[in-house]
């Protein structure tokens, strides 16, 4: 099937979404309270409805296909590095973005590489540990909410913290009396160009860090993990959504502008007391959520729009999460919650960092989708 032709399918069906709603909230229409008209709007939102859930459909493919790939890699890998693996698939069926398997394959490729290469041990070293000689390398795939989840999984020795730890430190990329925990030690891989290798070798030392992985995933709207115990093995974990046609969204409002926040990154919404908003040194605005100092982002200051109201106390703020860490998104409003049909951002805007596409909302506004990791990134500078 030609992916053109179909992306323009699933973008008229869209708009035809868009115009069946700019109908059902026009306010004359709507003033006339006819039952007839009613059963008519219902019938048409159903038939919709139904015609969105098939385009959508056909931009689906099972993940099967990229997954076969990796059996001849693995099996290849494990001979030019002397050691035995044994790898388990699960999930195949899983369905995807026809547009994001090509995407995926790469990283895919290189977090497999690191598995076998610098994860499992030898068959001797595992004999001396009490492990099988081969070693196991799970691939699977499932759905979670509106998200694919694909993890990699090895039995093998897990990351060796002290190196990262000393390796960060000797980069700069942590302060020498910072005490950071196990899991934001083991995402220090993907720092970019981090490398913990002593030597290059022909399966995974090429030069290309996990920072090139994250950067993959993350233009994909996703975000990547990893998971690591001492002596028992380390999972990476990989979350896209869906589809990178729709989205649910909370549209928020700061002074006339309308912006839509994925739902997948927020956590929760509330107005703050004063009592709970503070200033501190070298942290700058934080918010304390159940014991918790958040930093407080003025939205409004970022994206260089007059807010309505000025105070967090007498504004709303939406806790988004982002890679682990959390901050405080203040907006003047909440307008709504909305499925939208993601449309990409012209060439002007196509590099502004903090905006992820835009989108035609339920009025025939048009709102920007906001990307949370390029708003963390413009806050902390």
């Amino acid at each position: 099937m030609d992916t053109h032709k179909l992306d323009n399918l699933v973008d008229m069906v869209g708009e035809l979404v868009i115009a069946e709603t700019l109908v059902q909230q026009n306010p004359i229409l709507s003033s006339l309270n006819d039952p007839k008209l009613s059963r008519d709007f219902a019938q048409l939102k159903r038939i919709t409805t139904e015609l969105q859930k098939i385009s959508m459909s056909l931009r689906m493919i099972p993940i099967r296909q990229t997954f076969q790939k990796m059996i001849r890699l693995v099996r290849d890998l494990a001979r030019k590095s002397g050691k035995q693996v044994e790898l388990n698939m699960f999930g195949e069926e899983t369905e995807i973005d026809r547009n994001m398997v090509e995407a995926l394959y790469d990283p895919l490729v290189h977090m497999i590489r690191n598995s076998v290469d610098h994860g499992i041990e030898s068959p001797s070293k595992r004999r001396e540990t009490g492990k099988a000689e081969a070693g196991q390398l799970v691939l699977q795939a499932f759905q979670k909410g509106g998200n694919i989840v694909i993890e990699i999984e090895d039995d093998g020795q897990g990351l060796n913290r002290e190196r990262i730890l000393a390796k960060a430190r000797e980069r700069g990329l942590i302060p020498d009396e910072a005490q950071l925990s196990n899991h934001l030690i083991d995402n220090l891989i993907f720092e970019a160009g981090f490398s913990t290798a002593e030597k290059v070798t022909d399966v995974s030392g090429r030069g290309v860090g996990m920072d090139v992985v994250k950067r993959a995933i993350e233009k994909l709207k996703g975000r990547v993990e990893v998971f690591s115990e001492a002596g028992k093995g380390c999972r990476f974990s990989i979350r896209v959504p869906l589809t990178l046609a729709i989205m649910d969204g909370i549209i928020v409002r700061i002074g006339q502008e309308r912006y839509i926040i994925p739902t997948v990154t927020i956590k929760e919404t509330f107005r703050p007391r004063q009592t709970d908003v503070s200033t501190i040194q070298n942290r700058g605005e934080v918010i304390n959520v159940r014991n918790l100092l958040l930093p407080l982002v003025r939205l409004y200051g970022l994206l260089g729009v007059a807010p309505q109201r000025q105070d967090p106390w007498e504004a709303l703020v939406v806790v988004v999460e982002n890679e682990g860490q959390q901050r405080c998104l203040m907006v003047d409003d909440l307008v709504g919650k909305q499925e939208v049909v993601i449309k990409t951002l012209g060439e002007k805007f196509k590099k502004v960092k903090g905006l992820a596409g835009g989108a035609i909302m339920g009025d025939g506004r048009v709102g920007l989708i906001l990307d949370i990791n390029g708003i963390f990134e413009l806050h902390k500078n």
